[in-house]
């Protein structure tokens, strides 16, 4: 949990919820960013900006009259790039500060108009709600990491912490206002996503083996592979003979699995390499196949156990695609609330 917050505020906008300053007469202070940069298309794309209209120099967008200066904006931008300084190569500063400032505008945009809708409506969100949220990510910290210590991780206070918590809260319930109490799919919603899915919940054949490799190489002559393809012909015979198929895998294999014995654990057909799949399943169970040759080498393999292929029930997955439709619902429900909520709004951007 490190480093980030889980609120369903993120999953349900699928924004990054840089807290950006709104004001009309003062300043405010600003948080900064904790979370990632959304690169998802910039709600910019669907705006009709307000052409006539000349916001002064010092202003960077409005919203209803509420505005980020640009000395907020230009704030904001260089707190991302000192998260991120080492993950971005220099010439690629230039675009990223672009990104970096589209994303913020955007953020801007949509924290703006959701927070008048919300107290238009009077919604609010109950001090013992968001103890709750804060209690559940309490419970969730990573071990060795108190409560202080995450916070301090994610550059954030309690109180910051909380009225997050509580911004996330009062979205949902808005959310679900515009649901209409339709937010839980039906039976037959479930079943019908089952049906048209069917490839979902197919678990495909699988084998468990355990193999042996003698590495080729290209710069390997006819005499080096005639070399190793005797030397794996006789650890053949070695595992023939009665010798442990792990242990000597362990001393021979050019394979990183030797030091599991050479168990390659379970694979799938389109996991490997054609030569080494067609054995793979070909072969029968605990029984020593013939040496092969892939482009990798020269390989011994065992089968251990064959899985056939399975096709999960809907009672087994029904929650989960409850769970898939219900978060789908809540998407489509934001995005034409804040269609909406766009539409309606004064947007002036400098």
């Amino acid at each position: 949990m490190r480093g980030k917050i889980y609120f369903a505020l993120i999953a349900l906008l699928l924004i990054i919820v840089f807290a950006a300053g709104c004001e009309k007469d003062s300043d405010v202070k600003e948080t900064p960013a904790t979370e990632p940069i959304d690169q998802s298309q910039s709600i910019r794309d669907k705006i009709v900006f307000d052409t006539e209209s000349v916001l002064p120099s010092d202003i960077a967008v409005s919203v209803d009259g509420k505005v980020l200066k640009n000395a907020q904006l230009e704030k904001q931008i260089n707190d991302v790039l000192k998260i991120y300084k080492d993950q971005i190569p220099k010439d690629k500063i230039k675009k990223a500060r672009v990104s970096i400032k589209t994303q913020i505008v955007d953020n801007f945009i949509i924290r703006t108009v959701l927070e008048n809708e919300i107290e238009k409506r009077k919604i609010v969100a109950e001090d013992k709600e968001v103890q709750e949220v804060v209690d559940g990510i309490k419970a969730n910290i990573e071990p060795g990491q108190n409560f202080e210590e995450f916070l301090k991780a994610n550059k954030m206070t309690v109180e910051e912490l909380k009225k997050n918590i509580a911004t996330d809260i009062k979205i949902k319930k808005l959310v679900t206002l515009e649901l209409k109490g339709k937010s839980k799919p039906t039976s037959g919603e479930i079943r019908t996503f089952y049906k048209e899915n069917k490839d979902k919940f197919t678990i495909p054949e699988s084998v468990h083996l355990r193999h042996i490799l003698i590495a080729i190489n290209e710069k390997d002559d006819d005499k080096i592979k005639a070399e190793k393809k005797e030397k794996i012909e006789n650890i053949r015979q070695q595992i023939v003979d009665g010798a442990d198929f792990a242990e000597v895998a362990k001393k021979n294999s050019d394979c990183p699995t030797k030091e599991s014995g050479g168990d390659l654990g379970n694979i799938t057909r389109g996991q490997t390499v054609k030569p080494f799949e067609d054995a793979a399943f070909s072969q029968k169970i605990k029984v020593l196949g013939p040496v092969i040759t892939t482009e990798y080498g020269y390989h011994i393999i065992e089968v251990l156990d064959r899985n056939p292929e399975k096709i999960i029930s809907l009672d087994d997955v029904k929650e989960k695609i409850s769970g898939h439709l219900e978060q789908q619902k809540q998407s489509e429900a934001f995005a034409s609330l804040m269609k909406k909520l766009r539409d309606k709004a004064q947007i002036k951007i400098n």
